[in-house]
């Protein structure tokens, strides 16, 4: 069993293997003033807030969500002076613009914006021709839009720490509050980048400004094949944390050698602002899935000033239930600290307990070898663009659930922390991929054939890796990094490959772009010619067409099927929408069809994942074959329900049990369904798992 608190250096800002001086001038600065990135958390003033984690009910956050006022503007050299100014300035300057709802894209009728939007796949959509392609330039002048709004703090707050977090925006940000300039990125527009605002904010109104250009260097790590949209497309909001606080948290939740017991691991970051040391208590309490307290702890730490302290706890927990995708168990730590006598700062998180290994050709979940059937996922709905609310992800990974799919990799970079959590709790095994494609360069692998190759972009390329795995590393769900997607290797992958294995102890670090070499471990392909592996190491590909030859040969342990997202947009664009293709021809796509087929709408797909094949014996006696699909779990875990209707009518719905071991079928009377003739619709759902009508 690989242990994971091995000479360790938790959360350090300096990359693993890219400590000492830079051997090559970076293309363009990454960022400046930004947080360290870390796990996406508010804190609260107590217990039961905490317990509920949402973030709505917590008194240190001010959602910023909503409207804002907008302009699009030609160029950075055309930005207004008075984002630099003082508050009465900027109030006159933004009477008469537009306003937009965020998160949105500006692109999209209704948002205020202007713009056509373009579907690509390899090509750039800032470029014209292919000859304009020459990293890290970019040709002409890029749209640059501003969004501004006031904002409150409250005066029980004001003595505390304040942070402005952006979700995402493409293709980077830069921050003024109350006139002064807080920072900028061009790290990632798709994962969060947040400010530390202390210094700038005031009791009662504020203004803060979000400067966000349409490209950057950047964007040539950014040729995702889906629609190029611009502007800030997740949540906006300010949070509050006393002045010492914790920074982060780190959970490792695995299983002892004999897959029985759990170990928890755990580290919390704190820091203080405060000029001089205190001392503190901090404490966590482990809850298993029933809400019953199983562990705790705690600590005495005095904090220096203004540095960070890491507090460090570890526990075996004795039969634990364990997290698999058929068995989703959740266990809630809360951690708390004390200052002074009292409790200052209450946070939550929710962990499975759960081991992920590579064992020569096998992937294992808990010691076992799984099938991955698996879905290639974008963050994408034809009503909103790349715009996906909490509730539209749910409504979709449910339904990706009852067509049987176990597994998503995340189609060319991170997407929203509400998807990850929902992940934890439905049951899914996640390849979470970071925001590096560069499809669009090539793949030639001598150095300087593509930017991979280029140590120039080592700082970005390893920005992004990091990134994404500081957000998401606590997620039982993610049992897979990759290192980026279809960008060729070289030395900036080997860089991000060494950088993620000094960090991550246990789950594998995966790359489609490796092929054979040595910096992935998992032979990733996308759309293999044949199921031969060979490599050693497991076989699973990123990307395949529909075949049933990787879930039905024995051996082999699935792969991701092509984009699970109907891709259209239905949304109207003032500007047009158009698709951009390889060889840089733009043609109308008025409609926003683009071609590409939706695993959501392919039945096929939906037989061969079923989890539970349902079918008719005798339909005049009610009477139904459940054949059960799982690897692991007996039907009997599960509540299976049916309603019978009769156009609008319901005759007759109820609970039965249902007890077959995985492989088994079993013989079940639904009663009261067999005595309705025409226009009847029965519906049988097996907890969250599959769905059947007749």
């Amino acid at each position: 069993m690989k242990r994971f608190f091995v000479a360790i250096a938790l959360f350090s800002a300096v990359y693993g293997a890219c400590a000492g001086p830079k051997k090559h001038v970076a293309p363009y600065a990454v960022s400046g003033g930004q947080e360290l990135p870390r796990t996406v958390f508010v804190s609260y003033r107590d217990l039961q807030d905490a317990i509920l984690n949402d973030f709505d009910s917590s008194q240190y956050y001010v959602g910023l969500n909503g409207e804002w006022s907008f302009r699009l503007f030609a160029s950075e050299d055309a930005l207004p002076e008075q984002l630099a100014g003082n508050m009465e300035a900027l109030e006159q300057l933004v009477k008469g613009w537009k306003t937009v709802t965020l998160p949105g894209a500006w692109e999209l009728d209704g948002h205020g914006g202007e713009g056509a939007a373009v579907f690509a796949s390899r090509a750039y959509d800032f470029a014209e021709t292919e000859r304009q392609v020459r990293p890290p330039h970019l040709p002409g002048k890029t749209p640059v839009a501003v969004y501004v709004r006031k904002f409150t703090v409250p005066f029980d707050l004001f003595d505390k720490a304040h942070f402005l977090h952006i979700g995402a925006a493409k293709a980077g940000v830069k921050v003024y509050v109350n006139g002064k300039e807080v920072g900028f990125s061009r790290k990632d527009s798709k994962n969060p980048v947040e400010f530390d605002v202390t210094k700038y904010v005031n009791e009662g109104r504020n203004w803060v400004a979000v400067v966000v250009p349409q490209f950057t260097e950047a964007s040539y790590l950014e040729g995702w094949q889906d629609w190029r949209l611009s502007g800030i497309n997740r949540d906006v909001f300010l949070f509050a944390q006393p002045k010492i606080r914790m920074r982060d948290y780190l959970v490792q939740t695995t299983l002892d050698p004999t897959y029985t017991n759990g170990l928890l691991e755990t580290a919390m970051l704190l820091k203080t602002q405060l000029l001089n040391p205190f001392p503190v208590t901090v404490y966590y309490d482990l809850y298993d899935p029933q809400g019953k307290l199983v562990n705790s702890n705690f600590r005495d730490v005095e904090v220096g000033m203004r540095v960070e302290d890491t507090v460090r706890f570890t526990a075996s927990i004795p039969n634990v239930a364990k997290w698999t995708a058929e068995q989703p168990n959740l266990y809630t730590i809360l951690y708390r600290i004390k200052r002074e006598g009292r409790f200052t700062e209450y946070v939550a998180c929710r962990v499975g307990f759960r081991t992920v290994e590579t064992e020569g050709e096998r992937f294992l979940i808990n010691g076992e070898p799984v099938v991955f059937k698996g879905v290639n996922l974008a963050e994408h709905m034809p009503q909103t663009g790349n715009v996906v609310d909490t509730a539209q992800m749910r409504r979709m990974l449910t339904e990706m659930k009852f067509s049987g799919v176990n597994a998503v990799r995340t189609d060319g970079y991170p997407m929203p922390y509400s998807f990850y959590q929902l992940c934890d709790e439905l049951g899914f095994y996640v390849c979470d991929v970071a925001d590096i494609d560069a499809w669009g360069l090539g793949t030639n692998l001598n150095k300087g054939g593509t930017i991979s190759n280029d140590p120039a972009w080592r700082e970005a390329y390893l920005a992004r890796i990091d990134a994404m795995y500081e957000r998401n590393k606590n997620h039982p769900s993610v049992v897979m990094w990759s290192l980026g997607d279809r960008s060729g290797n070289g030395y900036n992958m080997y860089q991000g490959y060494l950088m993620l294995k000094s960090k991550e102890r246990t789950r594998p670090v995966v790359y489609n772009g490796a092929a054979k070499e040595w910096n992935t471990d998992v032979y990733c392909p996308d759309y293999p010619e044949s199921a031969e592996n060979g490599s050693g190491r497991p076989l699973i590909p990123s990307r395949t067409t529909f075949d049933p030859v990787w879930w039905t040969t024995p051996g082999l342990q699935g792969a991701f099927l092509e984009r699970w997202n109907d891709m259209s947009l239905s949304a109207s664009v003032p500007g047009g929408k158009f698709i951009l293709s390889d060889d840089y021809e733009r043609t109308s796509a008025a409609g926003g069809k683009v071609g590409l087929e939706a695993m959501s709408q392919n039945e096929r797909l939906r037989a061969l994942f079923a989890n539970v094949a349902i079918t008719q014996v005798d339909a005049s006696k009610g009477i139904y074959e459940f054949e059960n699909r799982l690897q692991f779990t007996d039907l009997e875990e599960f509540t299976v329900s049916y309603r019978l209707m009769n156009g609008s009518k319901v005759v007759r719905e109820g609970i039965v049990s249902v007890s077959a071991a995985p492989g088994e079928s079993v013989q079940v009377q639904l009663p009261g369904t067999g005595s309705v003739g025409k226009g009847r619709k029965l519906t049988v759902t097996v907890g969250n798992i599959a769905r059947a009508e007749f």
